[in-house]
């Protein structure tokens, strides 16, 4: 029989850690790309911002690539806990 014993305690500790470091690390980077892109001719990576409409999309964006970040990052921890035995 395969001993399948998860390592539940690790997501318990870990799971607000991973999420707040993928989503601070992806808002500050994209935040950063935006403004690096927003000085180009054509932007590459979000509108050119005129107005406030532009500026809340690029908001949205930034906040909605952070959230998506931090679920991948809880779905990584889950793989951790279900790979690694408990001491």
């Amino acid at each position: 029989m395969v001993d399948f014993c998860m390592n539940i305690s690790l997501f318990k500790k870990k799971w607000r850690m991973f999420y707040k470091r993928a989503f601070i690390t992806t808002f500050i980077i994209l935040s950063f790309v935006t403004l690096i892109d927003q000085s180009l001719s054509n932007p590459l990576f979000a509108r050119k911002i005129i107005d406030i409409s532009t500026f809340v999309y690029a908001l949205l964006n930034i906040f909605y690539f952070s959230v998506g970040s931090g679920l991948v990052s809880i779905l990584a921890l889950v793989l951790l806990t279900i790979a690694t035995k408990e001491n």
